[in-house]
Order: structure tokens, then sequence, then C-alpha cells
């Protein structure tokens, strides 16, 4: 069963419980009020306005009239008194100040750092002086702060425990009231203060290893009613009402219990087990019930059963109910309710207040709001909508969770191939992935993605998480990439006249160029005399093929972008008058690629790309003759460093020559590259297979094939060649090789 209940009224962002830890000693004396640290007003709100205070503080006290917050930041800590009745918050000056909460009273305590005195602020009364108190034995240390009373102790020389209570005079004296508690042995250590029912300090202290819980009166210090407990307290404060005590005893190191009491002498505890668990407790009293949890469920690395706030019957203690989702700290209010830092999957994160609802079972009530879920949830993302692999190379994407303690998966995943890559991580609230453009061991394919977090919270609180986002992967059209995704494919027709494509693939800590695997692109190709690629003259995102049969007709192959063709299209007739072809240079820098022929003649014809399918080249024009000294023409795209395409060309005594573009249709003249190129079949200029932003020169003959890496420079635009695996020698050699 679970009680929430929502309020509208305000939403005010608080956290975390603080207990007091103060090192300062003191003995009594009296300072002028003058010397106080003044309070200075951050700002008001209306009753009914939303209000918003940091998601990260912590609950440190409660009053009648509002409550103290802090919150930590890597610059200090920050204190604000919030009022309950218009919402407005008073921020303390931190500057060289300490402050502690009262529990139970409207009262703040602040000491300066530099000082032994503690001053009393009664937020109640924003206009009075605070009232300075000081113990003038430094020996006496403060344990706590209850309704305004400093609880402080002292251990002499002899080992004999002293407890003092120091607290504002009643009336017009100035000077502060002291009285010793009586009734607790001196052999005795106080191990923890807290305040839960008005006029009443609950402190605990131990003998050896047996522990106890004393009632002491405010006004007297005078113990009222005590008890012993199991010599394995665990770590978690006990809780006192008017009626009842409760407490938490661990009987082994893995497992808890709650005892509750009536108070009164010779009174039996009940002991209830609760389970495994190894982290403190808080628990309470509200009427005839007690609430328990193990606080810091919401930052757990690991689920467990007190985790949520759960109130169990006094008088049926078979009978819970589940009040929060989560603890993070609670303070006890003068009118004996719960003020919870907690939250719930159905309201998320804020603070609660715990009260006994018109039959006295406890409800929960949402007093004000973090804005943050309690679920798991992605607070933001850094995925570029656009990614261009050719200016980035690799790219920087993150996620953000709003918790650390979880298990996530991220994944790419590429519309239409469906490949994906994934990024899994745990106990990270960062997800960042420095992602190179691959999906698995494949290049990514340019087009449309989507990113998918999957995250499973780690402390079992709320749903798993699952969100996603698209992006787009861009490039320019690459020379031989027939599958869109950036990489050069290679494709050779074999003897029985089917074409194989081979995409090369080399990584910065390889050796050599090695293909991902063959993959047939389709059968019948040996009616062709000649084929050859010819970058992108269709339009589409992928290069494309033209192929002549032996009746002089050629035909066009739009690539498809998946690494297959479109059904073929007739250009036209006359075509074998040219004894060569080479395509996929931009010789006019109009952005598409061109064709050039040689004939028999020697002459060299340009055809202009035009970009469209239906008519993908304009009407030859002549730009050079001579060229029958050559038995190979490549076009390579840009190797010489300028924007437009070039030309090797093979003589034959098996010299190679580079013809630079000049960007209007032309070349700016030839440079010899070396000789003994004859040894091989082929030579194509595939692209950059290497990725370093140069294009890169295959070859392929009788002794296998190699790669001459591009080097941007015009006078010696390729490396030594380096060995390659794509194509081994062999006795049936491929033909052509595009």
């Amino acid at each position: 069963m679970t009680q929430y209940r929502s309020s509208s009224r305000r939403r005010l962002a608080v956290a975390v419980s603080a207990v007091l830890a103060v090192t300062a000693g003191t003995a009594v004396v009296t300072t002028p009020a003058t010397a106080a640290p003044v309070a200075v007003v951050q700002g008001a709100a209306q009753a009914d306005a939303v209000i918003t205070l940091p998601h990260n503080a912590q609950i440190v006290s409660a009053g009648n009239t509002g409550f103290l917050i802090r919150s930590l930041y890597p610059s200090g800590t920050e204190y604000r008194w919030t009022n309950y009745a218009d919402g407005s918050t008073k921020l303390l000056d931190p500057r060289g100040t300490d402050y502690y909460g009262s529990q139970m009273s409207d009262i703040v305590v602040s000491r300066q750092q530099t000082q032994s005195t503690y001053w009393l602020h009664d937020m109640a009364a924003p206009g009075s002086s605070p009232t300075g108190l000081s113990f003038g034995d430094q020996r006496y240390t403060p344990q706590g702060i209850v309704d305004g009373t400093l609880v402080m102790t002292y251990v002499n020389s002899s080992g004999v425990l002293d407890v003092v209570l120091m607290s504002k005079a009643s009336g017009s004296s100035s000077s502060p009231t002291t009285r010793r508690v009586t009734g607790i042995p001196g052999n005795a250590r106080v191990t923890h203060v807290s305040g839960t029912t008005p006029g009443t300090a609950l402190l605990t202290y131990r003998i050896e290893t047996q522990y106890y819980l004393a009632a002491v009166d405010l006004a007297t210090g005078s113990i009222l009613d005590q008890r012993t407990t199991s010599t394995q307290q665990a770590d978690s404060p006990a809780f006192l009402s008017a009626s009842h005590w409760a407490w938490i005893e661990r009987p082994t190191a893995t497992t808890v219990q709650l005892v509750t009491a009536a108070r009164g002498e010779g009174q039996q505890p009940t002991v209830t087990p609760l389970g495994a668990g190894a982290g403190p407790l808080a628990v309470h009293l509200l009427g005839d019930w007690a609430t328990y949890s193990m606080t810091g469920g919401n930052d757990a690395f690991a689920p467990s059963a007190l985790h949520p706030l759960t109130a169990r019957s006094l008088t049926d203690p078979t009978r819970t109910i589940k009040l929060l989702d989560h603890v993070h700290s609670s303070t006890v209010s003068p009118d004996g309710s719960l003020l919870v830092r907690g939250g719930t999957v159905a309201e998320g994160e804020g603070i609660y207040r715990i009260a006994p609802g018109g039959d006295g079972t406890p409800v929960a009530t949402l007093v004000a709001s973090t804005g943050v879920p309690t679920s798991l949830a992605l607070t933001s993302s850094n995925v570029p909508s656009v990614i261009d692999l050719d200016k980035s190379g690799d790219t920087q994407l993150g996620w953000t969770l709003s918790r650390p303690n979880a298990t996530a998966t991220v994944t790419l995943r590429h519309v239409r191939t469906g490949k994906t890559a994934q990024m899994q991580t745990e106990r990270m609230d960062e997800l960042p992935w420095r992602w190179q453009g691959e999906l698995g061991i494949d290049v990514a394919p340019n087009g449309d993605y989507v990113w998918e977090v999957a995250a499973k919270p780690m402390n079992g609180i709320g749903p798993d998480l699952r969100t996603s986002g698209t992006f787009k992967v861009v490039r320019k059209a690459a020379l031989h990439d027939y599958d869109d995704n950036g990489a050069p494919d290679l494709l050779v027709r074999d003897s029985a006249g089917r074409l194989w494509k081979d995409e090369v693939r080399k990584t910065w800590s390889s050796d050599s160029y090695w293909s991902v695997g063959s993959k047939l692109a389709g059968s019948g190709w040996n009616i062709y005399q000649q084929i050859e690629s010819v970058g992108n003259v269709g339009g589409a995102p992928a290069a494309d093929l033209v192929a002549r049969d032996k009746d002089g007709v050629l035909w066009l192959y739009l690539g498809k972008g998946d690494g297959t063709f479109a059904p073929r299209q007739r250009l036209g007739a006359g075509w074998n008058v040219y004894n060569k072809l080479a395509g996929g240079s931009d010789l006019n820098g109009d952005g598409t690629s061109d064709l050039l022929a040689t004939d028999g003649s020697g002459g060299l014809w340009l055809y202009k790309g035009t970009g469209n399918w239906a008519a993908p080249f304009a009407a030859r024009v002549r730009i050079g003759t001579g060229w029958q000294i050559y038995n190979q023409i490549t076009s390579v795209g840009d190797i010489g460093g300028t924007a437009a395409g070039d030309l090797l060309a093979r003589d034959t005594s098996g010299v190679l020559w580079l013809y630079q573009g000049n960007g209007s249709g032309s070349f700016i003249g030839r440079v010899r590259l070396g000789a003994g190129w004859g040894a091989y079949t082929h030579l194509v200029g595939m692209g950059d297979a290497d990725r370093d932003g140069r294009n890169d020169l295959f070859a392929y003959g009788s002794g296998g094939s190699y790669v001459y890496p591009g080097t941007g420079s015009a006078t010696a635009p390729f490396g030594p060649r380096v060995g390659s695996s794509i194509y081994p020698a062999t006795t049936t050699p491929y033909n052509p090789v595009v």
C-alpha cells in the first residue's frame, strides 16, 4: 500500500539532513550580542509563488515557522532559512561562519571560525538580536543543539564524564544558564545527541560495548527515562516520542532489526527483523507507527528492501505502508511531524511532510519539489544533428544521466541498414563517446541514424530508462564508394563474369591494407569490354559505373548506396571509337565527376558531368592530342594539392605521369613520377583508404596488389608502396579491377 498526497501550493527544492559536528570547546562567559554575524536576506516570494532552492540542499533542522537547509558547492557551503508561511528564503552570511540547526526549534546557531562563542538566532523573530553563548572552559565540546540548548561533554584526566546543558536565560538576563546532567555514569561516553520530542534531549551513550538511551529534561538536566539496548546497536540514531522508544539494532554484521518499547519502567521491547542492510537507518515515531528507511538509497549501487520509507504499526507489527521510494535525510518538527528529503517515482524529488492522516495512518505530502525526477532520467544529450565525417574524422558525443548509479548502453543505429555500434558503462552519470565513424567493424554509412540510451538503475528504484534521438551522417561522394560509407570499394570481374565488391580498410595501427570481405555485386558482366568507375555522375549519394559492350553501346549503372546498382540505363552507341575511359575526377570544379576518353588517333576527350541521371554527360570537348603514347589512364581525384581533379597516365615504357587539373576542364602540364609501373595490369585511383584526407592509388598485377598512399604533393604524390592482402598473386587474374 502506498500513500502519496500532492500539494501544489509551493515547490521548494530542499535536501539532505545534517548532523551537528562541532569541534570547538567552551566555558560559561557572557558575550555582547553586537559581535554576532549578520544574516543577509536573499529574496522573498509571494505565498503561492513557485520557489526553487538548490536541488543539492541538505535539510538541517525544522522549527514552527520554517526550516534550515545547507547546500554544498566546490566553492563552499551555503545556508538558507526558508519560511513556511510565504516561502521566503534568507541567505545566511557564510563569510568565516559555521551554522548549525537547533533541532525542534526556530533557532539557528552560528559560530565564527576564529571565536568560541555560539550565537542563537531566533528565525521566528527576524528583527531580534542574537544571543551569544560561551563556555570559558575550552575542554568542553558541544555534542548537539536541541531546542536552543547546547549539550556539552568533557572527560577529565581521570576518565570521568561530565555533561553540561547551556541555554539562553529566561527574562531579561543576559547571562546564559547552565545545568549538569545527572544520572549518567562517569565511565560512559556520549555517542549521539538528538532532539525528537519538545523539551527533551535524547542521549545515546556507551559503557565499553554496551549502549544506553537516556531521555534528558532540558530544563533540569535530570534523566526522565532510559533504556539498555543491544551491544550490537547499529550506528543509526534512536528516536523518542511522548509514549515510545524506537531504535535500530544489528544482530549480525549484515542484518538489522527494529526495536520499539513503551516508555516506563520494565516495559518489554518488541523486536521486528528488517532483513539485510549494511547502512545506517533513520527511525522515527508517529503516533502508533514507526517509520524507518536506510538513508542514501537514491545514491546506492545495489537494491535494498530498506530503501523505501516504510511505516510499521506498533499495534499490528505485520501491517506496513510504503510512504516514499527513498530517503536522503530527515528531521523532526516541533509538532512531531517529519520533514523528509526523498522522492517517489510518482512525484519526484523534494521535501515531504510525513504526518498522521485523518485515521492516524501516516501520509506523505509533497511540500516542495526540486524539479528532479526520482526515476533515472536523461538530463542532457550532446549529439549534433548533422555529423560531417569528412570534416571531423571523429565526433565527441555525450549523454548525461540524472545520477551515476546505473548501468547504461548507448546504441547508434543506421536506419537504412540496421547496423549498430554500442558503448556500455556503469557507475557513470556522464556518458562520453568519441565516435570515430564506425559501426562495429563497418565504416558508418551516410544517412539517418537513431541514438538510443538504455539504462538500468542499480539501486532498483524506478523503471529502466529508454530514450532516443536522431542525427544524420554526411560526407561528399567518394571516388569508389558504392555503399555510401566513405570507405573505398574495389570492383573486380572474375572469369565467370561475376562482379565482386571489396571494401578496403586500413587503421592507424595496421601495416597493410585489407578487405573486410568480398561481396557479390552481380553476374553476367562478361558482356562488357570495358567497365569504369565514374564517381557520382547521377546525383545519388554513391559512386556510379559505366560499361561498354562489344557493340560500342555505353551503359550507366547508378549506385544505390548499399553496394548494389540500379538496372542499367543506355547512354548511347559509338563508344567503341575509344580505347580507354577514365572517370571520377572533377576537372572543371563544378562538383560533378567528369569522364575522359582517348581515341585511336590519340585524341583526349572530356565529357563533363551534369549530375542528371537521365543525361549524365554533356557533349564531348576535345582537350588534347598525342595520347596514343599511353596504354592506361586513371582518374585519381585531387592528389596534387589543387582543388581540381587529376589524371595519371602510363606510357608504353612503364613511366607514370601526373596531369594536374587546372579547374577549367584541362590540365596544368605533366609531371614524371617514375618508371617501372608496367608491372601492374591495373592502376585504380580508389580514394582515401587510410582516412588521412589524401587520395591513395591501388595497383594490381600478377604479383599481387599494393597501395601507394597519397602525400598531397604534386612532385611526389605517393609514398612508398604498402603491401595489401586484397588480391593476392594468382594464375587466374581479375579483369578488370575498377
